[in-house]
């Protein structure tokens, strides 16, 4: 007998995901996240750009960072490998690979995740190439999901944040849930999202997982990898 209620129906997911909520409390196994958003790149930069690289620890620095992604010399899996690469989790592995192979030249969800997002861009005359790469990310992860925008929209600081606190979770999907957690990982630094979660199929679907990586890569990389 399963030890979900919701065993068996539409409900399964959510019900998993809330039995971990609202702190995703510390395992004895398993890979945090986080270290994953916030880390140093990797990527191969010009040797002319390396010293100032270094001295900020982001690819994004190399002045020619963009003009590589823009010209296909670095790909949207060359990212994917260099921000994973680490990780041992061999389902993750898997889920990255398709998503790989079936990217098709964009990170937005669709039109409306797009719009949302350069929408909240425009109204806060925000530089998006000079912006934050952690809020665009969480910016990224809170539009892309129509309902979670709506009732976390108010919550967006000017420029410089987000009030969480302020986000009330009221018929919110299982995907929209996990987008949420994620933003929380990548605005306060703490654990809310592991990457068990995020490789388990039955918990996030294809698309929130999208999302999930695709706020990864900006997190780290920064607003170029939206020239990809």
């Amino acid at each position: 007998m399963s030890r979900y209620f919701m065993y068996g129906t539409s409900l399964e997911g959510i019900e998993q995901l809330m039995m971990l909520a609202p702190n995703f409390p510390q395992r004895r196994s398993g890979i945090v996240i986080n270290n994953h958003f916030n880390c140093e790149g990797g990527i191969s930069i010009c040797n002319g750009c390396v010293a100032k690289v270094k001295s900020r620890g982001n690819p994004n620095d190399c002045s020619c960072f963009k003009e590589k992604l823009e010209a296909d010399e670095i790909g949207y899996t060359d990212l994917i490998r260099d921000c994973f690469e680490s990780i041992k989790n061999y389902a993750l592995k898997e889920r990255l690979k398709l998503l790989s192979n079936r990217f098709a030249g964009e990170l937005f969800l669709n039109h409306n995740h797009k719009g949302r997002f350069y929408h909240l861009i425009q109204k806060q005359d925000i530089d998006i190439e000079n912006g934050s790469p952690s809020y665009l990310a969480v910016i990224f992860l809170l539009t892309a999901d129509e309902v979670l925008w709506n009732i976390s929209e108010h919550a967006v600081c000017l420029k410089n944040g987000f009030n969480f606190s302020q986000i009330h979770l009221r018929q919110i999907s299982t995907e929209g849930y996990a987008l949420y957690q994620t933003a929380k990982t990548i605005s306060t630094g703490k654990e809310y999202i592991r990457i068990s979660e995020i490789a388990d199929k039955e918990l996030i679907d294809d698309t929130a997982f999208k999302i999930i990586i695709n706020a990864s890569l900006i997190a780290k990389y920064g607003a170029d990898v939206f020239s990809i």
